[in-house]
């Protein structure tokens, strides 16, 4: 049973005229009456009786009548949701960015976007870089904001931008001063771990293991207790160059070795991007990250 034959047999009971029915569907009547026969052949029975130029519904039409008009319901109501869907998915946008990017890099160029589609819908999902990137894979984001040292060849990468990772120091700390502090100076050292950064994803593929041994005082995925913790005197921890921090805690350079990372907009090689994704690709590329 086919969507045309259906939508002719209704035609005909509309029109009870078999030539009328061919006219307003557009068809021949030939045409239509060969599918009616079809359809009568496949529900087992005549639908119509043919007297003095009318067509009138058998006991088997009127019995199919109402779930025939269901059928077309139901086809033309999953029609205006997949259009809705795909309308309002062109104006959504579902960004994911890597947890220890901060806001102060990107509200802007959010901003700009929401400046060009006036009825745009942001959908943030912050996770660390690992978890963005799976989100990706699995469609549930349309671009990610995101560091990693590697990615699968499924992604689209663009780099934006590179930046070192920097200690965080209490201010009382001896090394809060120095200029540059080598790895190997802060063995034996407190440190406050932040568990959602990638910092040893990007030492492990550059320099392999790690060489020292640091006294883990305190570990947290929230960024405020972590620096909490470092003006509080608690430990140093690792963070990235442009990370915002808080008044009373030390910024130096770690050396010997220096560990960067880069921050790219990824996006799926595979799946075709909604104009609103790709507007904020186009955005985030233009932007001077300097």
């Amino acid at each position: 049973m086919e969507l045309h034959q259906i939508r002719y047999f209704l035609a005909v009971e509309r029109e009870q005229n078999f030539t009328r029915a061919a006219q307003l569907c557009n068809i021949t009547q030939p045409a239509l009456t060969r599918a009616i026969q079809k359809l009568e052949a496949e529900t087992g029975g005549k639908l119509f009786h043919r007297r003095n130029g009318r067509a009138e519904l058998t006991e088997l039409g009127r019995a199919m009548l109402p779930r025939l008009e269901a059928v077309v319901r139901d086809v033309s109501n999953a029609r205006e949701e997949a259009l809705a869907f795909i309308r309002q998915r062109k104006q959504r946008l579902r960004l994911g960015i890597m947890c220890t990017v901060g806001p102060d890099r990107l509200i802007g160029l959010i901003s700009q976007l929401s400046s060009q589609v006036p009825s745009l819908t942001i959908e943030l999902t912050e996770a660390k870089g690992s978890a963005v990137v799976a989100a990706l894979l699995n469609d549930e984001i349309d671009v990610g904001l995101v560091g990693m040292p590697a990615y699968p060849d499924a992604c689209e990468i663009s780099a934006l931008y590179s930046e070192r990772y920097m200690l965080a120091l209490p201010a009382a700390h001896r090394f809060a001063m120095a200029n540059s502090v080598r790895l190997r100076d802060l063995d034996g050292e407190n440190y406050v771990e932040r568990l959602n950064c990638e910092f040893d994803d990007y030492f492990q593929a550059n320099h392999g293991e790690w060489p020292i041994h640091l006294n883990v005082r305190y570990q947290s995925t929230r960024e405020d207790w972590i620096q909490a913790m470092i003006c509080a005197g608690l430990g140093f921890a690792i963070l990235p160059e442009t990370f915002p921090l808080l008044p009373g805690i030390a910024r130096t350079h770690l050396v010997e070795p220096e560990v960067c990372r880069t921050i790219s907009i990824a996006t799926l090689r595979d799946r075709e991007n909604s104009p609103v994704a790709r507007a904020f690709v186009q955005i985030v590329r233009a932007h001077d990250w300097c």
